[in-house]
């Protein structure tokens, strides 16, 4: 059956990694070891044997070879000392025929191969190992020479038993340590990911605990500053997002129902009214105008918060044209002023500047025509809207000017908030306050300021700041 491994929770897939690849870093590792202390100990082995052949050798040339022969022991005392323990050691003469040996091993005999006698006999010095597992012999094959001709040819050899055995612990004591450093690496690694990935499982469980109802979920950071410490900012940020996301939507079913409430139930009570007898003609006539009035006015309220419920998710994109704010003043002046004279306000287009802006004009038509119309409509018949235009330290600046009834001091920190409408002076006007709200966006969105000064029965000043294209600022 195959591991599925894709089904493990993270940290056992991390705890698995790091085993892995420790247990590979440890596999290579033993077998550098194992390869270094092989070689070591034979090469230990290999300089012993050659001091012995050595010895020999050098002592051989002077010696009588019959009394060498006869007594090989205790020459071999004479030279060394003593005895040498754990070794065998035969000499052969040029025929080939053992002259003399001595074993301090269990065998009695040195196989020697063909190739390390013919080897020696040319002049070369040949090691060799031979036997099976347990019982394995490390031989040294060298000539004798006496007046640089080859007359002989001593054998040492001796048991790879210890040799065998020390190699044989070493791979038990690494048999065992390596899976036992695996499997202590496993569950180290899989607490020490446990602990890593605490941000993680918190995510989670505040996830769980997410609803419409409740967006006040936080995860606690702790001052870290590692991945997952931003992968907590970010999803954070994002419980953020919708918290203000549902706000939005919350406030704009507010909105909507408190602003269309009023309007719905003048036409249900005008319509009510009418019906409860017969009317004339003009009767009729008169409900069904006043009706399409407060729908008109409901289109207008459904028409602006959707521009401001959109503007705030940020799915309203800008146009990039380049507007002459001289003739877009103009137009928007001559196409008001119909609607100034019915109210008996002069509305007067002042100095405009020859002034060019890169904008969306449709936004910035309904943002001029949205100030000039609260002009308008807070200023007393007989009374004047300015208009004018000019360039101000790299922007261009639109001032509209009313000698209408002003707006207070405590009221003018709200007036450009969402349904806002000031004191009873101003609330005599019908309109939703979006107006101002949806100006001070546009001039935003294009990177532009609006600002507002006012004086109780002395009038209104909006100031429009839009940012000048880069050839413009440069005195074009």
């Amino acid at each position: 059956m195959r591991l599925r491994a894709f089904n493990l929770p993270i940290k056992w897939k991390l705890a698995l990694w790091y085993g892995s690849i420790l247990g590979l870093v440890l596999i290579a590792f033993s077998v550098w070891v194992y390869i270094y202390f092989r070689n070591s100990l034979e090469h230990s082995i290999d300089m012993k044997l050659r001091s012995i052949a050595d010895v020999l050798s050098s002592s051989m040339v002077d010696a009588n070879a019959p009394t060498v022969f006869g007594n090989f022991e205790r020459y071999l005392e004479n030279v060394f000392g003593r005895k040498p323990k754990g070794k065998f050691i035969q000499i052969l003469d040029a025929s080939g025929k053992i002259g003399a040996k001595m074993s301090d091993l269990e065998t009695q005999t040195l196989p020697a191969s063909y190739r390390s006698l013919e080897k020696a006999f040319s002049g070369e010095i040949d090691f060799e190992t031979i036997g099976e597992a347990g019982s394995r012999l490390r031989i040294i094959t060298m000539p004798i020479r006496e007046n640089g001709k080859v007359v002989s040819v001593v054998q040492v050899g001796t048991s790879l038993e210890d040799f065998d055995e020390s190699l044989s612990r070493l791979l038990t004591v690494m048999a065992i340590s390596i899976p036992t450093a695996f499997f202590l690496t496993l569950i180290g690694g899989y607490f020490l990911a446990k602990k890593s990935l605490k941000p993680v499982d918190q995510i989670r469980k505040a996830a769980v605990k997410i609803s419409s109802s409740n967006l006040e979920e936080k995860i606690d950071v702790g001052g870290r500053r590692d991945e997952l410490g931003k992968l907590a900012e970010t999803f954070n940020d994002m419980i953020e997002r919708l918290r203000e996301s549902f706000q939005r939507i919350n406030q704009f079913s507010t909105d909507v129902s408190h602003e269309l409430k009023t309007p719905l139930t003048i036409l249900k009570g005008q319509t009510e009214v009418a019906l409860r007898k017969e009317r004339d003609k003009e009767e009729y006539k008169r409900v069904l105008s006043s009706n399409l009035e407060e729908i008109n006015r409901m289109t207008k309220i459904i028409d602006d918060l959707l521009f401001l419920s959109k503007a705030e998710s940020k799915n309203l994109s800008l146009a990039k044209d380049v507007v002459h704010l001289r003739d877009l003043i103009t137009d928007i002046c001559l196409d008001m002023k119909v609607y100034a004279d019915e109210k008996g306000v002069f509305l007067e287009i002042g100095s405009l500047e020859d002034v060019r802006v890169e904008g969306d004009e449709l936004k910035l038509r309904r943002m001029l025509m949205n100030i000039i119309d609260n002009g308008i409509k807070y200023t007393n018949p007989g009374g004047k809207v300015e208009v004018r235009s000019f360039i101000e330290d790299g922007y261009a600046r639109i001032e509209i000017k009313d000698t209408g009834v002003g707006i207070s001091e405590n009221d003018l920190k709200y007036i450009f908030d969402r349904f806002y409408r000031a004191d009873k002076a101003r609330r005599r006007e019908v309109g939703a306050g979006l107006g101002l709200s949806i100006s001070k966006w546009i001039a935003e969105a294009h990177n532009g300021t609006i600002e507002v000064k006012s004086k109780p029965q002395e009038g209104t000043t909006f100031s429009v700041r839009l940012p000048l294209p880069v050839n413009q600022k440069g005195g074009e």
